[in-house]
């Protein structure tokens, strides 16, 4: 199948399983024309996730049942009737077109992404190594990896379909339409309380984000779960306005996608069962939502759990039994926990620092927090006094307001998120920021008949959107590099990718029955052989902790593995991770090569650098070894 044929065929198959979703629960009929279409698609979207499991569970990772799957969600696009669109009230001005011109910019910037190779290194790493691996077995396979293996994985699912019917160019043009999907799902939520005019206004600002610039067209899920939350929240907020239970479960089913996706996604699930809980009918609108939650987003938990005894992996270790102890043991989940999660906290979790992150985040631009790259930009704080203001000229009416559960909702996510010892980068909280963004700017443009407040209001929509954009441009030289040029796959891949010679070494010399251990993340997707990822931190099975690690014990499990090569980059003796003493992946091999257990095979050189947005400023080249393991030879075997 060609690849765009295989896009828009799951993209009928998302709109139709949510309109389908929709319709069973009376909600459809509740909708606007272009409400019905953006709400069908993100709640399709976690449908076809949600299926995608059962059936990598049941070991039908193939083709026919894949184009099926597809087909039969089709048919529910029928459900939507027409017209697909709701027309807008008055005719639209020079303003209206000259942003709509600009967010035309957005797209060509995102197509030129979305029609090349991958290149992000989170996905490359694991959100489509991880569906490449499953459907070369035709089955799900539990990965025991820390933070980037026995993770939910829903959106991922949705990957499937794309790379196992269409190729690389339909994996990466559906995680670009998929990233489109919010913003127009973000301007038919802000159309209910802003004109057409300032919900496009903000749409840019929302996807010129620098987060979602980062994320949008990668595999990156962030962009994606705020599908859920924007439906979810808008469900919380009719059912505490009055509106039928059924809306109560619906939140709970795209709470529960938002949890299947990502364990943060079980802070969304308390958040938006507390925001419920306020009000008469507390009891049921709450015991509906817990089932619709349950139901949409246990399944990893339970897949982790058959595997593993640990339905999060490994966070429960020493709490509960372990069906395999080789997956895990003390020192590592001591390690993960001092050297992870430590590093992952900047700031104190306290309520001084609860107020002042934000402003942390958007003003100090922190390594950690990833502010700089990841962030969410100026325009937060710069519209925080007009909607202060706002706020004010409206105060009487904020209890009534249709806005009020979603702002709670905003506040108890991000309480919860801060104090809960959730990573504090900054990217992490995408998924709530457009909840964010559409109460700041109500509040704001509540004052738009004010023409002092008005005028450098929209300077701040002015400056935030052409700052964003600069940085757009940027991001996109690479992609439009590779489009002016000509070049091919591998040519984009040796620019964009750090290390990717060894990649092409390993495909064009290793076999299938092979089995390579790397410590490069960024490869793994690229290369067709099998791998094991090597990690100190994040895995156990190839242990590489000082206290218990040997060359002994290390060849022990490398051959329990059914590693056949190893592949690594020599460091010299003034450039380590950490004591001399310390038994590093390279420290390793080389005792278990001068014990005759390993012999060299290769060396291939391999540009390398830093930054992927501008590659040139760093460029290296760089020597990487590659060994066969030789038992025969070794004394330990």
């Amino acid at each position: 199948m060609t690849a765009a044929f295989v896009v828009a065929l799951e993209l009928a198959c998302c709109v139709g399983l949510g309109a389908v979703l929709l319709k069973c629960l009376g909600i459809l009929a509740d909708l606007k024309p272009g409400e019905r279409a953006c709400w069908s698609f993100a709640a399709g979207f976690g449908v076809l996730g949600w299926i995608i499991f059962f059936i990598g569970a049941l070991e039908l990772l193939n083709q026919p049942v894949l184009v099926s799957v597809l087909i039969i969600g089709a048919f529910g696009v029928l459900l939507l009737g027409r017209p697909l669109v709701t027309p807008l009230e008055t005719g639209p001005g020079a303003v209206f077109w000259s942003l709509a011109a600009l967010l035309g910019t957005v797209v060509v910037f995102d197509l030129l992404e979305g029609l090349a190779p991958p290149a992000d290194a989170d996905s490359l790493a694991y959100h489509f190594a991880l569906p490449k691996q499953f459907i070369a077995a035709g089955r799900l396979e539990f990965v025991p990896r820390a933070v980037d293996g026995a993770v939910p994985l829903l959106v991922q699912m949705t990957y499937i379909p794309a790379l196992g019917l269409g190729g690389e160019t339909a994996l990466t043009l559906w995680t670009m339409l998929s990233g489109w999907a919010v913003g127009a799902l973000f301007y038919t939520v802000c159309r209910r309380h802003l004109s057409a005019t300032w919900s496009l206004a903000g749409t840019l600002v929302l996807v010129t984000t620098p987060t979602v610039l980062y994320g949008a067209g990668s595999g990156q899920v962030e962009t994606r779960m705020a599908m859920f939350v924007l439906v979810a929240a808008l469900a919380v907020a009719t059912a505490l306005k009055g509106g039928p239970l059924r809306y109560a479960l619906l939140a709970g089913v795209m709470a529960g996608f938002y949890m299947g996706s990502k364990y943060l996604g079980g802070v969304f699930v308390v958040a938006a069962g507390l925001t419920l809980l306020a009000g008469r009918g507390w009891l049921r609108r709450g015991a509906i939502f817990s089932v619709g939650a349950l139901l949409a987003g246990t399944q990893w938990y339970g897949w982790n759990w058959v595997h593993s005894g640990d339905p999060v992996f490994p966070l429960l270790f020493g709490w509960v039994e372990y069906t395999n102890p080789g997956y895990w043991d003390q020192s590592h989940a001591d390690f993960l926990k001092d050297v992870f999660f430590g590093r992952e906290t900047v700031v104190a979790r306290n309520p001084l620092w609860l107020l002042l992150y934000p402003f942390r985040a958007t003003l100090m631009g922190d390594a950690v927090m990833e502010s700089g790259r990841t962030g969410f930009g100026p325009f937060v704080l710069l519209m925080v006094p007009f909607a202060i203001a706002g706020l004010w000229t409206r105060r009487d009416q904020l209890r009534s307001s249709a806005l009020a559960p979603i702002a709670l909702l905003v506040a108890l996510h991000y309480a919860l998120w801060f104090f809960t010892g959730s990573s504090q980068r900054v990217r992490h909280l995408l998924p709530i920021y457009p909840l964010l963004l559409l109460c700041v700017m109500a509040a704001a443009v509540a004052m738009r008949d004010r023409s002092a407040i008005c005028r450098p209001m929209i300077a701040v929509f002015a400056f935030t959107i052409a700052l964003q954009l600069a940085g757009q441009t940027i991001f996109t030289v690479a992609y439009a590099r590779h489009w002016l040029a000509g070049d091919g796959r591998d040519a984009f891949l040796e620019r964009n990718v750090t290390g990717h010679g060894l990649a092409k070494w390993l495909n064009a010399n290793l076999k299938s029955t092979d089995r390579v251990a790397l410590g490069h993340r960024q490869l793994l997707y690229l290369i067709d052989v099998p791998t094991y990822f090597v990690h100190p931190v994040n895995q156990a099975l190839l242990d590489l902790f000082p206290a218990t690690a040997g060359p002994e014990r290390f060849f022990s499990q490398v051959t329990r593995l059914g590693i056949t090569h190893l592949a690594f980059q020599p460091q010299s003796d003034t450039a380590t991770d950490g004591t001399p003493d310390q038994p590093t992946f390279e420290r390793l091999i080389g005792s278990i090569r001068r014990s005759g257990c390993a012999e060299p095979l290769e060396k291939v050189d391999a540009r390398v650098f830093a930054s992927r947005t501008l590659p040139d400023l760093a460029a290296d080249v760089a020597t990487f070894d590659i060994l066969t393991v030789t038992p025969q030879r070794c004394p330990f075997r």
